[in-house]
């Protein structure tokens, strides 16, 4: 899977497609470093995948980093209202967040939690929708 740049606008567009998707296994991992740890090893990774019917956003378990970073994760979403769910598929762990705006939510996690800007470029693996929008 070879991944595409996208910013923090192109959001609304990935939700969007994301969630007219008709395929039953739908999502959309946007992965990033940041400038105190460049390396590929410490990329962040946020998931936005269907499940049961309804997008949310999942703080996958997996990479050193997200593992590393889930109590900060955990805080983070729960100082903004949602209570991050525990969850395991396919062997894998995460916490879940299905909230009305998810957008904001995640923009937040790379604005806010993670204090890099907007324009940021952001590697879009997906898997059951078109992307880039035509």
């Amino acid at each position: 899977m070879t991944p595409v740049e996208v910013r923090l606008d192109d959001l609304p567009a990935i939700v969007e497609a994301l969630s007219r998707g008709s395929s039953k296994t739908r999502f959309a991992a946007l992965t990033f470093g940041t400038p105190d740890r460049p390396s590929n090893d410490d990329a962040l990774n946020l998931n936005l995948t269907v499940e049961n019917g309804k997008v949310g956003f999942d703080w996958v378990l997996l990479g050193p980093r997200n593992i590393e970073d889930q109590e900060k994760f955990k805080a983070f979403a729960r100082a903004r209202g949602s209570e991050p769910v525990s969850r395991s598929m396919n062997g894998v762990s995460y916490l879940r967040v299905e909230r009305a705006d998810l957008v904001r939510f995640t923009a937040s996690i790379v604005t806010e939690m993670y204090h890099l800007p907007a324009t940021e470029p952001l590697s879009l693996f997906h898997e059951g929708f078109e992307w880039p929008q035509r």
